[in-house]
């Protein structure tokens, strides 16, 4: 019998420790410097060219050109599994190039996405009718997070809990 019980408690163990793992790879992580925030990358672009980083946010617009494509993001805060938590903190936008073709209608305007990457500098683009310096990052793997619609849903973690 206590064979079980240890069994059971393993099994809890792995899905709660499992809920709470990031969704870029640990591979990719290890190259990534975590201590690199936005700000960091606006305010001092020549310091960070190059660097590995992760950013996440909502995204703003896509864009398609011939061989990629560029994602405009409001950057968020991340949590431990680097999703975007705080949709009314920012400090401002950043753009996210994926090689190759991503439909708008998957990464529509409001979805959540977590990209790591390299740093690749600051391009300036109009925002309304200024000039906007955006950070660009080079996108390496990315993590397009579940739209909301707003049904009903049951979790289980640590405890139950269901969202509306």
């Amino acid at each position: 019998m206590p064979d079980i019980k240890k069994t059971v408690l393993l099994l809890l163990s792995l899905i709660v420790f499992c809920g709470c793992a990031p969704v870029i790879s640990r591979q990719t992580l290890k190259s990534v410097d975590r201590e690199v925030k936005f700000a960091d990358l606006a305010g001092h672009p020549d310091k960070y060219m190059g660097r590995e980083v992760v950013l996440g946010g909502t995204i703003v617009s896509v864009e398609n050109r011939e061989d990629k494509t560029e994602v405009e993001v409001l950057d968020q805060p991340l949590n431990r599994q680097l999703k975007p938590v705080d949709p009314e903190k920012s400090e401002g936008r950043f753009i996210a190039v994926f090689d190759g073709f991503k439909d708008p209608a998957l990464y529509a305007r409001n979805r959540r996405i977590t990209v790591a990457g390299v740093f690749k500098g600051v391009v300036k683009r109009k925002l309304g009718k200024m000039d906007y310096g955006y950070p660009v990052v080079e996108s390496r793997e990315h993590y397009l997070w579940k739209a909301p619609y707003g049904e009903p849903s049951l979790g289980v973690g640590v405890g139950i809990g269901i969202g509306f």
